[in-house]
């Protein structure tokens, strides 16, 4: 039984009337954006697109709006770069860490690798840091975009088991664990002695249920509207990685814009930011809730027994995955 997001989330579902055929389109006196997502539609990240959406119809007074396309309809993360590259996607709603795979990005890795950030305070520290703004202004010159800022936080991702549960780092030995595509999560399951599986999106729920896989690396809100909670017997909060959903621009479109469209964009992605990421941070509570009622153990977790296995594995990424010593350095933004 899959159940609509919490009704925290179900702010907005008015989608576009106006519709673009390419980047950067117009009808009448509408400035349209196209924009495109690999997150499903439904899930918060989409719910997240359709508040800037109605944000930017709002601060514009109606002179802007957009259309959504999820799923990865318009293809994959790499894809839908080089698409904002050539000028025929304008806006690309992605997770921080996927700007790894462009020119320049490698150094992305890092923020996926587990216990970077203590929280989003830390995390938020990196994104205003004059280190993250390097990195951000290096993808930018060897890719052709422009990057718009944080859209909203991401909840943090943790651990949800079938059959067994997990408290220590040693529990995890051997069991099939989906993940997503980021090599440094795959490399940190496989440290940590678990057999990290890549099972796409929508095969994931009947890998779960026919034992292909043991348990999925997810947040709380995910794990409950995916319905889960129907298959997943335990969930630990491992919380080990913390994110933001992140919005690039065609650079090449983003300079077609005059200064007053640009002032619109920011204006309703800061306030996207500040509104829907409370909203996002309320509904953990709710979620968690939802599956404690259907069923879900929350099992305490030794954090520090991941977190030591953490410190050893870096030590194998460090100068590897990113550039060396990135890792120390993220750490001590928040000393």
């Amino acid at each position: 039984m899959k159940k609509a997001l919490v009704m925290l989330l179900v702010l907005v579902a008015v989608i576009g009337t106006v519709f673009a055929q390419g980047g950067g389109e117009s009808s009448s006196d509408v400035k349209v954006l196209k924009i495109g997502s690999t997150s499903p539609a439904g899930s918060s990240h989409h719910q997240a697109l359709q508040y800037f959406q109605e944000k930017l119809k709002e601060v514009s007074g109606g002179k802007m709006d957009s259309t959504l396309h999820m799923g990865g309809t318009l293809g994959t993360t790499a894809q839908e770069y080089a698409q904002l590259k050539e000028g025929s996607l304008d806006v690309f709603l992605t997770a921080f860490d996927t700007a790894s795979v462009l020119k320049g990005g490698k150094d992305f890795t890092v923020v996926c690798v587990p216990y970077a950030f203590d929280d989003m305070d830390h995390y938020f520290k990196f994104v205003e840091s004059d280190l993250c703004k390097g990195m951000i202004a290096e993808v930018e010159k060897q890719n052709g975009i422009h990057f718009m800022g944080v859209l909203t936080p991401t909840l943090p991702r943790a651990l949800s088991t079938t059959n067994k549960p997990v408290s220590k780092v040693s529990d995890v030995s051997n069991m099939k664990i989906r993940v997503s595509e980021t090599q440094s999560i795959y490399e940190m399951w496989k440290a940590w002695g678990a057999n990290p599986v890549i099972i796409s999106g929508g095969e994931l729920y009947t890998a779960l249920e026919s034992g292909l896989a043991d348990g999925q690396d997810n947040d709380v809100a995910a794990t409950y509207t995916s319905g889960m909670g129907e298959i997943q017997k335990y969930y630990t909060e491992l919380n080990y990685i913390q994110q933001s959903l992140v919005t690039w621009f065609s650079q090449k479109n983003w300079d077609k814009l005059t200064e007053e469209q640009q002032g619109w964009i920011n204006q309703a992605m800061k306030e996207t930011c500040e509104e829907f990421g409370e909203i996002m941070n309320e509904s953990y509570a709710t979620s968690k809730q939802a599956l404690i009622d259907a069923g879900v153990t929350f099992v305490d977790a030794d954090i520090q027994s991941f977190k030591d296995a953490t410190a050893e594995a870096v030590k194998a990424m460090d100068g590897v995955l990113f550039t060396k010593g990135l890792y120390d350095q993220i750490r001590a933004l928040n000393n």
